[in-house]
């Protein structure tokens, strides 16, 4: 069975369940994208983002999940080093300056308070659009459609109390997020940087 829209898989979800529950697919399908959020990371949820940093503290950008660099563009261009929350506490300076570190929680600190309104830039992962019927598809289902059906059938198994599947399910679904978090760390990997010499050669 091709699964590619949101219709298919809730069929391919009834036939694994051998019952058509509508309401409860549903829902087992956003449970699926609940862990979506936090455990998978692929190539095509690669994203940037404009930010005006202006303050010590801004919004962070549509979508976000994770932080994957972020750029001071105001000449000049500098990388801001990402810390946790508690060492932010403990580098945070109340003093207006060049910010040179940041951290996430609900929404992006800096280690001062800019002293300018700088062009910042960030690249992160961002959520993908939950599937309904306005939305039937997106990139996860059509290219790794057992993500979606395993990671949703493992949300079923506490509902049906069918343990004994819970732990085939759970492995498939695994399987399937390690290889696109696998592909997706291997497409960050940046090769050797080869010097060229510009112009014609003879």
């Amino acid at each position: 069975m091709s699964i590619s829209t949101v219709s298919e898989l809730r069929a391919a979800i009834a036939d694994y369940l051998i019952d058509d529950m509508p309401d409860q697919i549903n829902q087992f399908i956003a449970l699926a994208e609940s862990r979506h959020r936090r455990e998978i990371r692929m190539r095509e949820m690669f994203t940037r983002a404009s930010l005006t940093v202006n303050a010590r503290n801004v919004n962070l950008p549509t979508g976000f999940l994770e932080a994957i660099n972020f750029r001071l563009l105001t000449d000049p261009v500098t990388r801001l080093e990402e810390v946790s929350l508690p060492e932010m506490t403990a580098i945070r300076q109340e003093v207006n300056g060049r910010p040179a570190y940041f951290s996430i929680a609900s929404d992006i600190e800096f280690d001062v308070v800019p002293d300018a309104s700088y062009s910042g830039e960030i690249t992160y992962y961002q959520s993908l659009t939950p599937l309904s019927d306005s939305d039937p598809s997106n990139v996860l289902l059509t290219t790794y459609p057992d993500a979606y059906l395993y990671a949703a059938l493992a949300a079923s198994a506490p509902y049906q109390m069918a343990d004994e599947r819970l732990a085939v399910w759970e492995a498939l679904y695994r399987d399937a997020r390690d290889m696109i978090n696998r592909q997706a760390a291997a497409s960050r990997r940046v090769g050797p940087l080869v010097s060229r010499v510009s112009g014609r050669t003879p």
